[in-house]
Parts: structure tokens; sequence; C-alpha cells
């Protein structure tokens, strides 16, 4: 038997992005739905604070290019937090899980190996018609990015090795 526990005190989530640099590597294949995702992202940054100037956009073909994309801008400049954002669907073939595969796994290894939040963006859908009824998760992942951003300032983090 499950002994009886307390709820864990868990405190909001810091969204202040006043002070914060943030990067963002969208993909430009399926754009209608990462372009979406992509205006609700930055619409969202600026709601929290982020300055518009304290955003850089820079975009690669595909999700599976994303964690490379991130991996450059990281090593390019200062960022508190990076955002991919890409949309994998699938298809007649198995190709849809190996670029989801691929890009999850890539991504996780940027944010590790740089100590830098990336936050995965990437909608993962049957179809059209799932990847739109989520496209709002461009406003999600905004969040999330600011969110772990100030959580590594609050931390104090050693600074990553791509700076």
């Amino acid at each position: 038997m499950f002994e009886e526990t307390l709820p864990l005190e868990l405190s909001s989530p810091n969204l202040d992005g006043n002070g914060l640099h943030i990067g963002i590597v969208v993909a430009r294949y399926n754009w209608q739905i990462t372009g979406t995702m992509l205006q609700l992202a930055r619409t969202e940054f600026a709601r929290l604070g982020v300055a518009r100037e304290a955003i850089q956009v820079i975009s690669v073909p595909g999700a599976y290019e994303l964690a490379t994309g991130a991996a450059t801008l990281l090593k390019s400049d200062t960022f508190d937090a990076t955002l991919c954002i890409g949309c994998v669907m699938k298809g007649a073939t198995r190709h849809d899980v190996v670029v989801s595969d691929a890009a999850a796994q890539g991504i996780q290894r940027v944010a590790l190996d740089t100590g830098i939040p990336v936050i995965f963006g990437v909608i993962c859908a049957e179809n059209l018609q799932q990847a739109q009824e989520r496209v709002e998760r461009g406003i999600e992942c905004a969040q999330a990015t600011v969110e772990m951003a100030q959580l590594r300032r609050t931390l104090g983090q050693q600074q990553p090795s791509y700076r």
C-alpha cells in the first residue's frame, strides 16, 4: 500500500519576460501550422514583457533541422532560452516517426549540452486537422520558454559552452 502524502506545494511560475533575450528556430515545412505558432508565440512573448528587439527568429527547412538551427543560433549570440517550433504529420510511410524522434532527441541534446533551455515546440500530428487543433501550443511554448529562462537565472546556472 502507498502511504498517503501531503500535496507538494508548488509556486507559480515566473512568467516575467522583461530583460530576457529569446531565440526562436522555426521550421518552414508545414508553414501553415508553424507560421501560426510563431505568430502566437511572438504575441505571447510581448504580453509577458519580452521586448520585440530581444527576440531573434531564424528559419530552417523542417523539424529535422531544428536542433542544428538551435545549436547554431546559440553559438552566435547570448540567449536566456530558445524555442524550437515545428510540425510533423503522419504520411504514407514511417518517415514522421524518424523525423519527430530525431527532432526531440536533437533538441534535448542541444539543451543539455549548452545548459540553455531549448523548448520543444513541435506538434506531432496524424493529420492537418489534428495539427490545427494544437496550434495554440505556440502560446504554451512561449510561456514555457520564459519560465525556464527565469528558472535558469534564479538557480544561477553556469555559463554554457556555446557562449
